[in-house]
């Protein structure tokens, strides 16, 4: 009996030991999964956002305190790298609930270099190698940020290079030159993959982002750029800075073998001033997929642009199979609300178009040689404009369901149009001539 009390009594140590240290490893794990602050509200507490991220485990949370940081008005004046899982996120103290980053004191300065030129970038965040990092209810402001003329790095708001997650409730604002410029940079939110300047080896990027607001950019709001990257664009209202002399604006660009979605955005105000009919620069789109194939463009509103969707193919990646269903186009000024150039197969279907100076959609034939055509435009109601469909690439099928209302032509085999001339008023002609012809959205590829 006594060995046997003796045996008992040792298991009975060990089923306490191991339940011990079954504690120990559940208060660690808890106290690994309790957020650090940044700005006061709250412990463990610290002054800068990039102290938070420092100190956050990985997989933990980053709470940034509403009105709490060292610069004016309660912002935090800094840029910061993120190269772990992690959520960052503001939070309301009180009755403030804005969490805004803004450029340092001294200006904005190069933290990392783009994976497709290798030219300088300055990230006001920027992720990197990592995956699952989720930012949200986060103001990232790029006013003062001391960058003046075109020699300068590249400035970005939100940067996910090789790396995944999702923006949520973010803004983006004033990542422009300080005055704006005509410089091709400038963009709120950027995602990008390639070769890892960090790890050297191949990287890919699935970022989602959804309920966002990005707007003064100084060339594009949301882009997601390079194959491997995949970019989904929900919910969000881009707005660019209307009628600008700078850059020829596009509110979200997706290029150059990127995939993914683009849908249920308000897309406005992608004008780019000295661009006219009789002019062969480029213009301004409000949603543009350049050199990128499979990607679904819808329900989206896009509005007082001078391309609202294009869909572009040069031959250095496919744009084929593009889906762009049920969105709604309004004021599209100079060119067409839809515009598929170099792009074979896909489907245009149940889109209401009006206010195309030019056409509702256009089968873009001034791409070739890029092989094009053989797409199916069904179900689009199409109100004023020159033309309701310019068709001018093989194998088509533009089917009886569209409509047409108080458009000059319903359907035109040509790439061009022209208005007539409506009593003595020559200030409306709008002759596309051989400048329509080159005329293109420009995309940007830092």
């Amino acid at each position: 009996m006594e060995g046997g009390n003796l045996v008992r009594v040792k298991l009975g140590k060990r089923i306490i030991s191991g339940l011990a240290l079954a504690f120990v490893f559940c208060v660690a794990a808890s106290a690994n999964a309790a957020p650090v602050y940044v700005g006061g509200c709250g412990t463990p507490s610290y002054t800068t956002i990039q102290d938070g991220v420092n100190h956050a485990v990985a997989g933990g949370i980053v709470d940034v305190c509403a009105g709490g940081g060292s610069g004016s008005g309660g912002s935090y004046p800094e840029q910061i790298f993120i190269n772990k899982r992690l959520t960052l996120q503001g939070i309301a103290v009180g009755n403030a609930n804005q969490a805004v980053m803004v450029s340092p004191a001294g200006g904005v300065v190069a933290n990392t270099v783009s994976l497709s030129s290798g030219n300088p970038i300055a990230a006001q965040i920027w992720v990197h190698d990592t995956t699952a990092v989720s930012i949200t209810n986060l103001v990232v402001d790029g006013s003062n940020n001391g960058l003046v003329g075109c020699g300068v790095p590249d400035l970005i708001g939100i940067y996910y290079q090789d790396a995944s997650g999702i923006m949520n409730h973010v803004v983006t604002r004033g990542q422009t030159a300080v005055p704006a410029s005509g410089c091709q940079w400038g963009l709120g939110i950027f995602v990008q993959s390639g070769t890892s300047t960090v790890t050297h080896n191949p990287g890919t990027s699935t970022v989602s982002v959804l309920n966002s607001s990005v707007h003064d950019f100084q060339k594009n709001g949301i882009t997601g750029n390079e194959v491997g990257t995949k970019l989904t664009v929900t919910l969000d209202q881009v707005r660019g800075q209307g009628s600008t002399t700078g850059a020829a604006e596009n509110g979200i660009q997706l290029g150059f073998g990127a995939t993914g979605k683009i849908s249920t955005n308000t897309v406005i105000d992608e004008v780019w001033a000295p661009d006219t009919s009789s002019d062969t620069g480029d213009a301004a789109a409000g949603i543009l997929v350049y050199d990128a194939a499979n990607v679904s463009i819808l329900s989206n509103h896009v509005g007082n642009t001078q391309f609202g969707i294009g869909v572009v193919g040069d031959g250095s990646f496919p744009a084929d199979n593009a889906t762009i269903s049920s969105n709604t186009l309004d004021g599209t000024l100079i060119f067409d609300g839809i515009d598929v150039c170099g792009s074979s197969g896909g489907t245009i279907s149940s889109n209401t178009i009006a206010g195309s100076t030019q056409s509702g959609i256009h089968l873009d034939g001034t791409c070739a040689p890029t092989a094009s055509g053989g797409t199916t435009v069904d179900s689009n109601a199409i109100n004023e404009g020159c033309a309701g469909i310019l068709n001018n690439t093989a194998g088509n099928t533009i089917a009886a369901t569209n409509t047409y209302y108080n458009v000059v032509n319903t359907t035109l085999a040509a790439d061009t149009c022209t208005l007539p001339v409506i009593g003595g008023d020559i200030s409306r002609i709008q002759v596309a001539g051989s400048s329509e012809d080159t005329a293109r959205p420009h995309p940007v590829r830092p």
